[in-house]
């Protein structure tokens, strides 16, 4: 049986996922288990409706943190004239350094090659770099560490090199 905290979490659960680019999600808590899947690739949130299975399983399992989607990417400001916009290429979450404690890979004011790593968008376990696009000068920093982000979504503005 499901205690009405465990329904009022596991709507939030669906509701993130249906507002964010995710395909799949698995995630367990205690005997609790909730596995969502698109029934097809989509390239917006609305374009298919989760298939969702919900299971109770005698292992309990490492309990994760479900990352919540970012919303809607708003920035303050827009980008230099001119300016390289990176921007994120998948859904995950945005690591700005190596490991913690370590500096970012990229900041504010500093100068980057184009192969150069700017961040980390982390899917699944998985850490894909991202790299500047352009040699240049970081003149924008918009995402924060540790949060998710969707796909599309601005991480850094790059003045490129030689332009004013």
């Amino acid at each position: 049986m499901i205690v009405s905290s465990s329904e009022d979490a596991i709507k939030r659960v669906v509701e993130a996922f249906e507002r964010s680019d995710w395909s799949e999600i698995d995630v367990r808590s205690g005997n609790l288990r909730v596995h969502l899947k698109s029934s097809a690739p989509t390239t917006t949130p609305d374009a298919a409706a989760p298939a969702a299975a919900m299971t109770e399983t005698d292992d309990p399992g490492d309990d994760r943190e479900v990352p919540q989607p970012a919303p809607p990417a708003t920035v303050l400001v827009d980008p230099p004239s001119g300016s390289h916009v990176v921007v994120s290429p998948s859904p995950g979450i945005l690591w700005r350094s190596p490991e913690p404690g370590l500096p970012p890979f990229a900041d504010l004011g500093n100068i980057v090659d184009s192969s150069a790593t700017v961040c980390i968008i982390e899917v699944m376990k998985l850490m894909n770099h991202v790299k500047a696009g352009v040699s240049g000068e970081v003149v924008a920093v918009y995402g924060e560490n540790g949060v998710a982000v969707k796909k599309g979504q601005p991480l850094f503005a790059v003045a490129p090199s030689g332009s004013s």
